[in-house]
């Protein structure tokens, strides 16, 4: 619980409420501002697409993952139209939830500005690979995140007033986790953890047989509509497929088949960006040494046991996985920040909390800035582009970009082999894993003259001045 200490001027109340009025200006610009303007990924259009298919009874699509974000993401769009923009807004909102909860968990267990610093980081700092940050896009990740924190917020609850309605509600919100996103599955023995800190062996031996029977129900419920024993064993077959067969990842300039073991810290630093998580390090060695008492055991352990399973147990790697464990580095930050607050001489470990805090927001400026600028980029300009060029039909041949960033914006359009020739366009990105195959380099270098060439962010449309066609040796020309 929080330790006492003599009142200054971070106790008085003006000075907390006028941090909470800014916290939740920024919050409010830097999750729900121009949400709906940023590029539709190709991941996020197949969970949207999902969605409103299940809430209409069709649960054929993206059967490799769990319903329950899908549901979510479905009903949100039965209320703000279809589309990415609903359940987007779900999403940012889940975050602000998210960081609701943590100010109230550390408020209590540390201090106020341990909940404000929680709650700053949370919703402030940046967290890139989808988007401008992974938590505006309707990515299955962050709703996984939300419930898991509930959950463990809920039966950490129980342990610390004894009222047992927090064990089934902690169950459920468990299983609308796992639900969403099968990873935290990992973090069951957490919710043993709790009452085994404290000695309450009793209560551990009813709690786990009402824990486990409203997580088994809640599961099931959860994944009846979709059919659950066909949809986990498609689920596991699936899973199973990938971690035998990789998943192209470009790390630091290379690319692998199989991620390296380091993949998602490389994933985290350039995510979150150098200064926060200098700040984060900082806090969560504060943490450590500062008072380390149970609390921080319950938040160490979920961490642990998340970065084990992807960075050890799972084969791939992709920048949004480190989001899983974000929260309990923000939790643990927090704690080390605010346990700094309480040690003497107060005036100076307030000056280094703020300082702390303050570089942290200072990281954040950039995303903040991405966010004021939000637009569409690259192909998403691509049609509005060929229309203007009069060309209104036809297939493009899409090179060094992944399908999923061009499918939901050009449809069957949208090529990627030589063989499918004639093409109205070319468009070149820059993705390692998808070379353009010497047919294109050829093209592209011999007959330079007959084609306008614009830029489009960070993709290059190569438009000719005639239909793009295969030669009698296979090679490609331009016919007019």
């Amino acid at each position: 619980m929080p330790s006492r200490r003599a009142p200054g001027m971070l106790d008085r109340a003006g000075v907390r409420i006028t941090a909470l009025v800014l916290l939740a200006v920024a919050a409010a610009y830097q999750c729900f501002w121009r949400i709906g303007s940023a590029n539709i990924g190709g991941d996020e259009a197949t969970y949207v697409k999902a969605g409103l298919a299940y809430v209409h009874g069709q649960f054929d699509q993206n059967r490799e993952h769990p319903p329950t974000a899908k549901y979510l993401f479905g009903l949100a769009q039965l209320i703000g139209g279809p589309g990415a923009l609903a359940p987007r807004v779900l999403v940012a909102s889940l975050v602000v939830l998210g960081a609701a909860v943590m100010f109230v968990w550390l408020r209590a267990e540390v201090g106020f500005w341990s909940g404000f610093a929680a709650a700053t980081l949370w919703t402030l700092t940046p967290r890139g690979g989808a988007g401008e940050r992974l938590d505006r896009v309707a990515l299955l990740d962050p709703v996984m995140v939300f419930f898991a924190i509930t959950a463990l917020f809920a039966i950490w609850m129980w342990i610390r007033t004894d009222r047992w309605w927090w064990v089934p509600l902690s169950a459920v919100l468990m299983a609308a986790s796992v639900t969403s996103k099968v990873s935290t599955l990992v973090l069951l023995p957490v919710f043993v953890l709790a009452p085994v800190l404290f000695g309450r062996w009793r209560a551990l031996l009813v709690a786990a047989v009402v824990w486990g029977a409203t997580f088994v129900v809640a599961v099931v419920a959860l994944y009846a509509p979709m059919g659950m024993r066909s949809a986990v064993l498609y689920m596991l077959t699936f899973q199973e497929g990938q971690n035998e067969s990789g998943h192209l990842v470009s790390l630091a300039g290379h690319t692998y088949q199989f991620a390296p073991w380091w993949a998602n810290w490389w994933f985290l630093l350039h995510g979150v960006g150098t200064p926060v998580v200098v700040v984060l390090a900082v806090g969560v060695l504060l943490a450590f040494v500062v008072r380390p008492d149970r609390f921080v055991v319950f938040l160490v352990a979920p961490l642990l046991l998340l970065v084990v399973f992807y960075s050890v147990v799972a084969e791939i790697a992709l920048p949004t996985y480190y989001a899983a464990w974000m929260p309990f580095i923000v939790l643990l930050a927090a704690v080390g920040i605010g346990r700094l607050v309480q040690l003497r001489p107060w005036w100076l470990t307030s000056a280094v909390a703020v300082v702390l805090v303050g570089v942290a927001v200072l990281g954040s400026l950039s995303t903040a800035s991405t966010i004021w600028e939000s637009r569409a980029t690259g192909v998403a300009r691509l049609l509005p582009l060929l229309r203007h060029e009069g060309v209104r039909q036809g297939k493009v041949y899409f090179g060094a970009i992944t399908p999923s960033d061009y499918d939901q914006y050009v449809g069957d359009r949208g090529v990627r082999d030589v063989v499918d020739a004639p093409f109205v366009a070319i468009v070149v990105g820059h993705d390692r894993r998808f070379p353009l195959p010497a047919e294109v380099q050829e093209l592209l270098a011999h007959e330079r003259a007959s084609f306008d060439r614009v830029k489009l962010d960070g993709v290059v449309a190569w438009i000719p001045d005639g239909e793009i066609v295969r030669t009698q040796d296979g090679g490609l020309t331009v016919r007019r």
